[in-house]
């Protein structure tokens, strides 16, 4: 089973970058998997780790299910993705030098 993850693109989101570490942990296609949606709200999910106006990077941590998948969500210097228990790194979260440009 593949479970390295390359982080997105910077424009991508917390939420496409979920379903693509749930993807890359299974070894199959984003495609192939029910929509985000059906288990949490993805707009949520990308405001609770958007930075802040005035300070900065925003931290935190969010557990989920996901399609009979248990997801963990901490972003700190850098957003780790879990996925069952096998942490992935990604790099869409911003550091804090990015979000003081934010």
């Amino acid at each position: 089973m593949n479970t390295s993850f390359t982080g997105p693109a910077d424009s991508e989101s917390v939420s496409i970058a979920v379903v693509t570490a749930v993807a890359s942990h299974l070894d199959v296609s984003p495609t192939e998997l029910p929509p985000l949606y059906e288990w949490i709200d993805p707009d949520a999910v990308d405001a609770l780790f958007e930075p802040t106006r005035s300070s900065g990077l925003r931290r935190g941590r969010l557990e989920f299910p996901y399609d009979g998948h248990e997801i963990v969500l901490e972003c700190d210097d850098s957003l780790v993705i879990t996925v069952d228990g096998v942490s992935i790194v990604d790099d869409c979260c911003p550091t804090v030098a990015e979000s003081a440009d934010v």
